[in-house]
């Protein structure tokens, strides 16, 4: 019987959870930047706000359609990096359909987890969904003010528009 002369494939070391984690989230904003949902224009919003970070030249506008205190519908346009696009993406997303309120409480949840160190399910209480993908963000504040663009906006057109 003939032996390989090949070495064995090293084994690799197990990934941590935390590891594990990153890599989720980053594939989660991948997949939002690559296919955003509600990205584009939209006929008769109640209200349409621009916002920009001259730091890094990121433009995003949100407009939202509010109706008997709800988020009937959203969208933004953007010329920005991937973390604001796939930001945008995901936080119109879980706003669509609910309340003002729970809008503005989603916003505030959002902020709390870019500045916790703890992990996205105690920044607040509120299952986040695909948000908590931000939590990866939270090492690195130069991409915090991308996640803070797309909040600022949302939090002014949902202000716009009460």
């Amino acid at each position: 019987m003939a032996l390989s002369a090949d070495p064995p494939p090293p084994v690799s070391a197990p990934l941590s959870p935390e590891a594990g984690a990153t890599s989720l989230y980053q594939e989660i904003i991948l997949s939002h930047y690559r296919a955003p949902k509600h990205k584009g224009v939209l006929d008769g919003a109640a209200t349409a706000i621009e916002h920009r970070n001259p730091l890094c030249g990121d433009v995003l506008a949100v407009q939202l359609v509010l109706h008997d205190g709800r988020v009937e519908n959203g969208a933004f346009t953007a010329r920005a990096c991937s973390i604001t696009q796939a930001t945008a993406s995901m936080l119109l997303d879980r706003m669509i359909g609910g309340s003002v309120e729970d809008a503005r409480a989603t916003v505030a949840h959002v902020e709390r987890l870019l500045e916790a160190s703890a992990p996205p399910s105690a920044a607040g209480g509120e299952d986040l969904g695909d948000l908590r993908a931000l939590a990866s963000v939270s090492r690195f504040p130069a991409r915090k003010a991308c996640v803070r663009l797309v909040l600022a906006a949302v939090r002014e057109a949902l202000d716009g528009a009460a």
